[in-house]
């Protein structure tokens, strides 16, 4: 077993609504109300293009997975079901959030509002990043969603003192940012002098849409396995078997659609 999780990007999930902000400031209408306010309400040193520019390397270095707190969900083994060869994976908060280099949240539910999403990553003199992932629209409250999120391996970011969150940006970070951005390669001189002389930020960079974290070091982080209600046979037996042989706690078939009249 590998013992690692897969992370994605965020716009490798189907709601279009996921990144809000940064969906926003990728259509010309959006990007200029952005801008606009920005220009009234950011009390940061930084241009508001600049502003843009580092949510713009983030957008293409962050890596995300969800997790629920619900112990099972119709609606869930729905959207998961994969033909029925599907499983639920059981841990705890507390190993989730013992797992290294990953910042660990709940996810709200409302409406989507441009000018509060603004109001919560905009604060001072920082960019709180992870809260442009931290919100989704009320029609997706049933999934009672936890989400973990990487930002590009932590050495992307410039030094910082122990209390401050990785996911609070500073925008006089943003040179140094990019400074480190050159030294592994994940962008050219040459795109650093322009983004530089330009406050233009959005050059690609080289960063893989799906990026795996090793959670080897956490004893017993999988806790029990469930199989989905209408799986196979022969997938219950195979999970069945892989649970043994490994040492995990294998919780069968979900039963939530069998009848039982007590």
């Amino acid at each position: 077993m590998r013992k690692e999780l897969a992370f994605v990007t965020y716009d490798m999930w189907q709601d279009p609504y996921e990144g809000f902000v940064i969906r926003a400031m990728q259509t010309d209408k959006g990007r200029a109300d952005i801008i606009k306010w920005l220009k009234a309400n950011n009390p940061t040193e930084a241009s508001p293009e600049m502003s843009l520019g580092i949510l713009d390397i983030f957008r293409k270095t962050v890596h995300l997975q969800s997790w629920t707190k619900c112990p099972e969900s119709d609606a869930l083994w729905r959207i998961y079901a994969h033909s029925g060869n599907a499983i639920r994976i059981g841990t705890t908060i507390k190993k989730l959030q013992s797992i290294d280099n990953v910042e660990f949240f709940p996810v709200e539910y409302k409406s989507m509002n441009l000018e509060r999403e603004l109001k919560r990553i905009f604060v001072g003199k920082d960019i709180r990043f992870r809260e442009i992932f931290s919100c989704k629209r009320d029609a997706f409250s049933h999934e009672k969603e936890f989400r973990i999120i990487s930002n590009i391996d932590q050495n992307l970011l410039p030094a910082q003192p122990p209390q401050r969150r990785s996911s609070d940006i500073k925008s006089s970070d943003i040179p140094g940012i990019l400074k480190q951005l050159i030294d592994i390669g994940q962008i050219t001189q040459e795109q650093f002098d322009y983004a530089i002389t330009n406050n233009d930020f959005s050059r690609k960079t080289n960063i893989e849409n799906i990026r795996h974290i090793s959670f080897s070091h956490v004893p017993d982080f999988i806790e029990s396995v469930m199989v989905h209600p209408t799986a196979s046979n022969w997938f219950v037996e195979t999970v069945g078997r892989y649970c043994e042989i490994n040492g995990i706690s294998f919780l069968g078939k979900s039963k939530l659609y069998e009848f039982h009249h007590r």
